[in-house]
């Protein structure tokens, strides 16, 4: 007989799968990497420019790897670049109205689904899952960040 730790871990394992195929979805949508796709949607939420020091960090990515996946995004004319007033070393990355589409379709598409999952709950359950799954993943960050070993 398995135990709580066991029976976690399998079904964590399992929402894996169903999170890869969200972001998969999204990536479908987008035409963009993952990580392309967490950027544009984060500058789609804020809804200002953001400098490659705090998308690094939004990301938890190095400096460098920010600046490849900005190549990208301005490359695919989803964002633009714009060197900052007060340090010419410091560049700010700003959403295009083309990547504001991409980023709605996707936002869209992803809520759709959450619909269609929730649609077949019963309407008296779902307060007490999202209360349950919030509390576990609120521990679940803590431990992490407990245990959390740096490269």
């Amino acid at each position: 007989m398995k135990n709580h730790a066991e029976k976690f871990h399998e079904l964590i394992t399992r929402l894996q799968v169903v999170l890869s195929d969200i972001d998969y979805a999204q990536k479908a949508c987008l035409q963009a990497g993952r990580m392309e796709c967490l950027l544009l949607n984060h500058l789609y939420e804020t809804k200002v420019p953001a400098n490659m020091n705090e998308l690094a960090k939004v990301l938890n990515v190095s400096h460098s790897r920010v600046t490849r996946i900005m190549d990208n995004l301005v490359n695919k004319k989803l964002v633009t670049r714009r060197p900052s007033e007060e340090d010419r070393r410091c560049w700010f990355a700003i959403i295009t109205e083309k990547g504001m589409k991409l980023a709605e379709n996707s936002q869209k598409s992803i809520l759709d689904q959450q619909e269609m999952l929730l649609g077949k709950i019963p309407e008296k359950e779902i307060d007490e899952i999202y209360k349950a799954f919030r509390k576990y993943v609120e521990k679940y960050e803590e431990v992490l960040k407990e245990t959390y070993i740096e490269v």
